[in-house]
Protein backbone atom coordinates (compact mmCIF):
# COMPACT_ATOMS: atom_id res chain seq x y z
CA UNK A 1 0.00 0.00 0.00
CA UNK A 2 1.33 3.50 -1.10
CA UNK A 3 -0.70 6.56 0.12
CA UNK A 4 -4.50 5.48 -0.72
CA UNK A 5 -3.29 3.39 -3.81
CA UNK A 6 -3.20 -0.83 -3.69
CA UNK A 7 -1.78 -2.50 -6.77
CA UNK A 8 -2.48 -6.23 -7.08
CA UNK A 9 -0.83 -8.29 -9.38
CA UNK A 10 -3.18 -11.24 -10.65
CA UNK A 11 -3.74 -13.37 -13.54
CA UNK A 12 -5.68 -12.13 -16.58
CA UNK A 13 -7.80 -15.44 -16.34
CA UNK A 14 -8.09 -17.18 -19.72
CA UNK A 15 -5.93 -16.77 -22.26
CA UNK A 16 -7.04 -17.76 -26.02
CA UNK A 17 -3.67 -17.87 -28.39
CA UNK A 18 -4.00 -17.75 -32.07
CA UNK A 19 -0.72 -18.73 -33.86
CA UNK A 20 0.49 -18.70 -37.09
CA UNK A 21 1.86 -21.37 -39.38
CA UNK A 22 5.44 -19.97 -40.00
CA UNK A 23 7.91 -20.50 -36.76
CA UNK A 24 4.74 -22.41 -35.08
CA UNK A 25 6.99 -23.60 -31.89
CA UNK A 26 8.53 -20.39 -31.49
CA UNK A 27 4.90 -18.58 -31.53
CA UNK A 28 3.66 -20.93 -29.35
CA UNK A 29 6.31 -20.56 -26.48
CA UNK A 30 6.04 -16.87 -27.02
CA UNK A 31 2.33 -17.43 -25.77
CA UNK A 32 2.51 -19.83 -23.48
CA UNK A 33 5.37 -18.57 -21.33
CA UNK A 34 3.59 -15.33 -20.15
CA UNK A 35 0.40 -16.53 -19.58
CA UNK A 36 1.62 -19.70 -17.51
CA UNK A 37 4.45 -17.49 -15.42
CA UNK A 38 1.41 -14.81 -14.51
CA UNK A 39 -1.24 -17.91 -13.62
CA UNK A 40 -3.42 -17.86 -16.49
CA UNK A 41 -5.09 -20.65 -18.09
CA UNK A 42 -4.54 -21.17 -21.61
CA UNK A 43 -6.24 -21.93 -25.09
CA UNK A 44 -4.09 -22.58 -28.04
CA UNK A 45 -5.23 -22.99 -31.69
CA UNK A 46 -2.19 -22.84 -33.89
CA UNK A 47 -2.61 -22.78 -37.40
CA UNK A 48 -4.94 -24.96 -39.27
CA UNK A 49 -1.81 -25.07 -41.95
CA UNK A 50 0.53 -26.28 -39.04
CA UNK A 51 -1.43 -27.93 -36.56
CA UNK A 52 1.18 -31.31 -35.26
CA UNK A 53 3.43 -28.38 -33.16
CA UNK A 54 1.04 -27.69 -31.03
CA UNK A 55 0.33 -30.80 -30.63
CA UNK A 56 3.94 -32.10 -29.55
CA UNK A 57 4.01 -28.87 -27.32
CA UNK A 58 0.65 -30.11 -25.39
CA UNK A 59 2.43 -33.39 -24.30
CA UNK A 60 5.37 -31.51 -23.25
CA UNK A 61 3.33 -29.33 -20.64
CA UNK A 62 1.85 -32.95 -19.75
CA UNK A 63 5.08 -34.38 -19.28
CA UNK A 64 5.90 -31.21 -17.11
CA UNK A 65 3.55 -32.04 -14.77
CA UNK A 66 1.15 -28.87 -15.84
CA UNK A 67 -2.01 -29.24 -14.15
CA UNK A 68 -4.99 -30.62 -16.23
CA UNK A 69 -6.97 -27.37 -17.64
CA UNK A 70 -3.90 -25.03 -17.43
CA UNK A 71 -2.91 -25.54 -21.00
CA UNK A 72 -5.89 -26.44 -23.57
CA UNK A 73 -5.22 -27.68 -27.03
CA UNK A 74 -8.17 -26.99 -29.92
CA UNK A 75 -8.04 -27.91 -33.20
CA UNK A 76 -9.61 -26.29 -36.16
CA UNK A 77 -9.47 -22.89 -39.08
CA UNK A 78 -9.52 -19.36 -37.33
CA UNK A 79 -13.02 -18.35 -39.28
CA UNK A 80 -14.95 -21.49 -37.45
CA UNK A 81 -12.43 -21.71 -34.40
CA UNK A 82 -10.57 -18.96 -34.36
CA UNK A 83 -13.72 -16.53 -34.39
CA UNK A 84 -15.24 -18.63 -31.11
CA UNK A 85 -12.59 -18.07 -29.05
CA UNK A 86 -12.06 -14.35 -29.65
CA UNK A 87 -16.01 -14.17 -28.88
CA UNK A 88 -16.53 -16.83 -26.03
CA UNK A 89 -17.26 -15.05 -22.74
CA UNK A 90 -15.26 -17.01 -20.74
CA UNK A 91 -12.52 -16.28 -22.44
CA UNK A 92 -10.66 -12.80 -21.21
CA UNK A 93 -7.87 -12.30 -23.29
CA UNK A 94 -6.82 -12.78 -26.83
CA UNK A 95 -3.25 -13.26 -27.80
CA UNK A 96 -3.30 -13.08 -31.92
CA UNK A 97 -0.40 -13.20 -34.16
CA UNK A 98 -1.31 -13.48 -37.83
CA UNK A 99 -2.37 -11.36 -40.96
CA UNK A 100 -3.95 -7.73 -40.72
CA UNK A 101 -7.25 -9.01 -42.53
CA UNK A 102 -7.32 -11.66 -40.02
CA UNK A 103 -6.90 -9.20 -36.54
CA UNK A 104 -9.50 -7.39 -37.64
CA UNK A 105 -11.86 -10.23 -37.63
CA UNK A 106 -10.80 -11.20 -33.74
CA UNK A 107 -11.14 -7.42 -32.59
CA UNK A 108 -14.41 -7.44 -34.33
CA UNK A 109 -15.01 -10.42 -32.55
CA UNK A 110 -14.09 -9.76 -29.30
CA UNK A 111 -15.38 -6.47 -28.79
CA UNK A 112 -18.55 -7.42 -27.79
CA UNK A 113 -17.12 -9.07 -24.43
CA UNK A 114 -14.76 -6.52 -23.87
CA UNK A 115 -11.84 -8.26 -23.62
CA UNK A 116 -8.52 -7.55 -23.93
CA UNK A 117 -6.60 -8.33 -27.42
CA UNK A 118 -3.18 -8.26 -28.00
CA UNK A 119 -2.26 -8.39 -31.83
CA UNK A 120 1.12 -8.83 -33.46
CA UNK A 121 0.38 -8.82 -37.20
CA UNK A 122 1.34 -9.12 -40.92
CA UNK A 123 4.02 -6.60 -41.55
CA UNK A 124 7.67 -6.92 -42.28
CA UNK A 125 10.74 -5.12 -40.62
CA UNK A 126 12.88 -2.15 -41.99
CA UNK A 127 16.25 -2.03 -43.28
CA UNK A 128 17.75 1.08 -42.78
CA UNK A 129 20.91 1.39 -44.37
CA UNK A 130 22.74 4.45 -43.13
CA UNK A 131 24.78 7.05 -45.24
CA UNK A 132 28.46 5.87 -43.56
CA UNK A 133 27.27 2.17 -44.33
CA UNK A 134 29.61 -0.14 -46.62
CA UNK A 135 26.82 -0.02 -48.91
CA UNK A 136 27.99 -3.35 -51.11
CA UNK A 137 28.23 -5.18 -48.19
CA UNK A 138 24.70 -3.80 -46.11
CA UNK A 139 22.79 -4.41 -49.34
CA UNK A 140 23.97 -7.97 -50.29
CA UNK A 141 23.24 -8.83 -46.24
CA UNK A 142 19.77 -7.07 -46.45
CA UNK A 143 19.13 -8.89 -49.53
CA UNK A 144 20.40 -12.61 -47.66
CA UNK A 145 18.01 -11.75 -44.86
CA UNK A 146 15.10 -11.20 -46.70
CA UNK A 147 14.58 -14.73 -48.02
CA UNK A 148 15.54 -16.47 -44.31
CA UNK A 149 12.40 -19.14 -43.81
CA UNK A 150 11.38 -18.34 -47.31
CA UNK A 151 10.90 -14.60 -46.71
CA UNK A 152 7.91 -15.87 -44.57
CA UNK A 153 8.64 -14.38 -41.65
CA UNK A 154 7.81 -10.82 -40.33
CA UNK A 155 11.18 -9.77 -38.92
CA UNK A 156 12.49 -9.79 -42.82
CA UNK A 157 13.95 -6.71 -43.67
CA UNK A 158 11.95 -6.55 -47.10
CA UNK A 159 11.91 -2.80 -46.61
CA UNK A 160 15.30 -1.41 -47.54
CA UNK A 161 15.72 2.58 -46.81
CA UNK A 162 18.38 4.72 -47.98
CA UNK A 163 19.68 7.67 -48.30
CA UNK A 164 18.06 9.07 -51.37
CA UNK A 165 21.37 9.86 -53.29
CA UNK A 166 22.54 6.58 -52.56
CA UNK A 167 19.60 5.02 -53.82
CA UNK A 168 21.21 4.09 -57.68
CA UNK A 169 24.27 2.42 -55.81
CA UNK A 170 22.18 0.40 -53.64
CA UNK A 171 20.32 -0.76 -56.79
CA UNK A 172 23.39 -1.75 -58.42
CA UNK A 173 25.03 -3.63 -55.46
CA UNK A 174 25.65 -7.46 -55.44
Amino acid sequence: MQGSTRIVHEPVGVVAMITPWNWPMNQIACKVAPALATGCTMVLKPSEIAPFNAVIFAEIMDEAGVPKGVFNLVQGDGPTVGKALASHPDVDMVSFTGSTHAGIAVAQAAAPTVKRVHQELGGKSPNIILRSADFSAAVAAGVRRCFGNSGQTCTAPTRMLVPAERMDEASRSP
